[in-house]
């Protein structure tokens, strides 16, 4: 049997995510979990590149998924981090069955910040 790989990568200004948290109108608790918002928030003046990467990783999921962001809650796709700060994903409602059905594995999460840009890249076998 071949194996399939799938890749989704997206980069976020961290300044224009900045800029839109900061609008009244603009609620966390639609795109991030509580614990996201508290990790984040942790990271005091890297807060705002703490929130880009999360925002980024859940493009790159939507993209390796395939299918972009079509249903489902932005908080299904939650980035969590293990004991030595690395990152990974956790899957609730609908992505996570989508997930199942797609492959026995999970997929594989890596951020990256630098100046005023965040990058997060998922790697996914199939």
């Amino acid at each position: 049997m071949e194996e399939i790989m799938r890749l989704g990568i997206d980069l976020v200004q961290i300044s224009r995510i900045e800029a839109v948290m900061k609008k009244p109108f603009f609620k966390k608790e639609r795109l991030f979990s509580p614990g996201e918002i508290a990790y984040c928030r942790s990271k005091g003046k890297g807060a705002p590149a703490a929130f880009a990467g999360h925002y980024a990783a859940k493009e790159a999921f939507y993209k390796a998924l395939g299918t972009g962001f079509r249903e489902g809650l932005w908080r299904d796709v939650e980035v969590c981090h293990n004991d030595f700060g690395a990152p990974y994903l956790k899957l609730y409602g609908t992505y996570a069955d989508t997930a199942r059905q797609i492959s026995p594995h999970s997929p594989v999460l890596s951020l990256s910040h630098d100046g005023d840009y965040a990058v997060a890249q998922v790697l996914w076998e199939e």
